[in-house]
């Protein structure tokens, strides 16, 4: 081989040894710390290495992968995911997704190019192992990191839950899910020392999978591992080797049934990791909202059953299909939190069943095609186990990179043993100008897609991470600037860029310590920015949400209930859209229409307490008092700590009433110096001045910063004045 050609060989495997260790990446510059830092960079690598390795496949065709069920299933699985953006609901989105994700197709094209060079470029056992031991490696790092996050010596990123460097616990755990079944194939080939450092992984990373709390790939790991062990206990030609694998699935049988009949002792209330399990039920609060997503996905398939809606738009499911019931769940999102009800949804039958395809092909190289790839049936057993286990964990939540790298991984990793000792294609080593010319646009490609794909992406997220840091300092002109720029940029970040822009904008437009003309332009821009989000995604009510919200603040009522009325249109079962548009009724004064709109709201499912109180309150707004106290007669009354009873009552100029609330108020909030003065405010109104003047020498008594002032309301009050 020339030197030129080996030199791009070394170039690539650097690249793939580099991979494992993208999970520790964590990129506080960007926006979504967790996810942006890790998913640009591999996709940066991959880019790079992809690159090369195809000029290096051209001049060398021992590096061109070979066909296999698993190419040819994950390239089908990729294209139709393709198809479905293409027909589906928003190519850009789906192309792209978002910074919380970046799982659009954009992503699945980089893991298809991984699978690509692994099979090209990873030809011997040697390789593989090679790069098994990197990853365990770099896993066993991220076990030690989770173990300092237990001791406390390092801080979690989502309560009491390990999540390392991958900011969340079901990510962690899918992480050492993958590990530990990794380890344990090497434990069975090895007859050295080494099975004990294998196996000692195996422990390290089962405790901090343990916890990481995290139900579904627990339970997918002790399935995954009973499967393997009853496929060896049945095909294994090792009496005794059948016989310990059988006792290994007694002991786990055990250990289920004890813990299903202590599941109410007290050790178990006590722990938190196994609490979260005795709890597991069809009424559990998890579960049934699951139940209730999971519904919704498969009416959302029924409409468009062969290419689904398109990747990343299952956000339009959601809300299109909304069920009242889920008002006690976040209000907004993406994922059917199943990755075979997504597929089904976003990629429809066909996606599903190439995604269902994977599978398959997988185990068909297992074990249909053991003459060939000479798995024993150890291997094979373990590798089932690990896609058992993968698989339930995906009946309860959603991939993300480093899963769907590792899953890749053992993808590639299986194709090239199931293509056994094939005949590779005869190196061509002699200089052909066409290839080299076809190196040189493979070059220039690859640097227009590594700018492209990445340059603005990364802009974006700095400069709204910039535009946050501004604000944290006061700097409001300094954040809008970077906002701006963070639009500017014209990335797929613009969407989240706009989102936050709105949050800022209202805050600004509050601010009467800003100047006028500034609040106005920011205000007015960030209308602006809104109109075009709602044109780029026409379908998207969350997008809709934020408009309307600005338009609110700025007191464009009549724009944003044509806004909302169309909303709900799409969504008409969610009750967040009721609330802003009777909110809006109620900022512009049309107070029975108000009524009416929260009245729809609050009987979509009256279990929602909110939908309630919100109704009531506007039912005072509209002088329906009486109905008010029918609403809230089991509730805690209207006069209630409530500063939305507060703001009726004092609309209707009901000081009496206004004051019961206030009473209750400075109850509920001692502290709070601004009741007192509200309430001083009311006394006065009432004629009380005594019980006025009382209210405030109890401000200055708490705030003595007030003095000055608080004397002067009182010296005035004296005098028969109302200051």
């Amino acid at each position: 081989m020339p030197k030129s050609l080996n030199i791009l060989k070394y170039f690539i495997y650097a690249g793939i040894f580099l991979i494992p260790f993208i999970a520790f990446i964590v990129s506080s510059s960007m926006f979504f710390p967790f996810i942006t830092g890790k998913n640009f960079v591999f996709r940066i690598i991959i880019e790079v290495v992809g690159a090369l390795w195809l000029i290096l496949a051209i001049f060398d065709g021992r590096y061109r992968p070979k066909k296999n069920w698993i190419l040819i299933t994950l390239t089908a699985f990729v294209g139709i995911m393709f198809l479905s953006s293409i027909f589906g609901e928003n190519f850009y989105r789906s192309f792209w997704s978002n910074y919380e994700r970046m799982e659009g197709v954009v992503t699945h094209l980089h893991l298809l190019l991984y699978f690509f060079v692994l099979g090209g470029m990873m030809k011997t056992e040697r390789v593989w192992k090679n790069l098994f031991h990197t990853t365990l490696f770099a896993s066993v790092i991220m076990a030690f990191y989770g173990l300092f996050q237990l001791m406390g010596v390092f801080a979690t990123h989502q309560g009491n839950r390990l999540d390392a460097s991958l900011g969340n616990a079901s990510y962690l755990a899918v992480y050492m899910l993958f590990h530990i079944f990794l380890a344990m194939v090497l434990y069975y080939r090895s007859a050295d020392y080494k099975k004990w450092i294998y196996l000692f992984v195996v422990i390290l990373e089962s405790v901090v999978l343990y916890y990481t709390a995290t139900r579904g790939a627990i339970l997918g790991i002790i399935g995954g591992f009973i499967i393997s062990w009853i496929l060896i206990a049945i095909f294994s030609k090792n009496t005794k080797s059948r016989l310990i694998h059988a006792g290994l699935i007694c002991v786990i049988a055990t250990m289920i049934a004890g813990f299903w009949f202590l599941k109410d002792a007290k050790f178990v209330e006590k722990s938190p990791v196994l609490n979260r399990f005795s709890r597991i039920s069809l009424q559990e609060r998890t579960t049934e909202s699951r139940l209730t997503i999971w519904k919704m996905s498969w009416e959302a398939f029924k409409d468009k059953p062969l290419l689904g809606w398109g990747q990343e738009n299952y956000n339009l499911v959601f809300n299109q299909y909304y069920e009242p019931v889920l008002y006690k769940q976040e209000p907004w999102f993406d994922r059917a939190h199943n990755v075979f009800f997504d597929r089904l949804t976003t990629n429809g039958l066909f996606g599903f069943l190439a995604y269902i395809g994977l599978l398959g092909a997988a185990l068909y190289c297992l074990w249909a095609k053991r003459a060939v790839s000479g798995f024993s049936t150890k291997e094979s057993a373990i590798f089932t186990g690990a896609f058992v286990a993968y698989f339930f964990n995906n009946l309860f939540v959603f991939d993300n990179l480093i899963s769907l790298i590792l899953f890749v991984v053992f993808l590639a990793y299986i194709g090239f043993r199931s293509n056994g000792a094939k005949q590779t294609q005869p190196a061509v080593s002699s200089f052909n100008y066409g290839k080299a010319m076809a190196a040189v646009a493979i070059g220039a490609a690859a640097m227009f897609v590594i700018y492209y794909v990445n340059v603005p992406g990364i802009l974006t997220s700095r400069a709204i991470i910039d535009a946050f840091k501004a604000q944290g300092q006061g700097d409001a002109k300094g954040a809008f600037e970077n906002f701006k720029k963070a639009i500017g940029y014209n990335s797929f970040g613009k969407m989240e860029a706009r989102e936050h822009l709105t949050s800022f904008a209202m805050q600004v437009y509050s601010a009467s310590s800003l100047d006028q003309a500034f609040r106005n332009e920011v205000a007015d821009y960030a209308v602006e920015q809104l109109k075009k989000q709602n044109e780029e995604y026409p379908n998207d009510i969350r997008e809709m949400v934020f408009l309307a919200n600005i338009y609110n603040k700025v007191r464009k009522y009549d724009e944003a209930i044509a806004v909302l009325d169309n909303a709900i249109k799409i969504s008409p079962k969610k009750q967040q859209l009721y609330f802003e548009l009777g909110t809006s009724y109620l900022n512009k004064g049309e107070y029975v229409k108000g009524m009416e709109t929260l009245r729809r709201s609050f009987e979509l499912d009256e279990s929602f307490e909110q939908a309630r109180i919100i109704y009531a309150v506007a039912a005072i707004f509209a002088g329906d008092e009486k109905l008010a106290e029918e609403l809230m007669k089991d509730y805690g009354g209207t006069l209630q700590a409530d500063e939305r009873f507060l703001r009726a009552y004092a609309q209707k100029n009901d000081p009496e009433k206004v004051t019961a609330i206030l009473l209750k108020l400075i109850e509920k909030e001692p502290g709070n110096i601004q009741h007192r003065l509200n309430l001083a405010s009311v006394y006065l109104q009432k004629g009380e001045r005594t019980k006025s003047i009382e209210q405030i020498q109890k401000v200055i008594e708490m705030n003595p910063a007030f003095k000055e002032q608080g004397e002067y309301y009182i010296n005035e009050i004296k005098a028969g004045r109302n200051p």
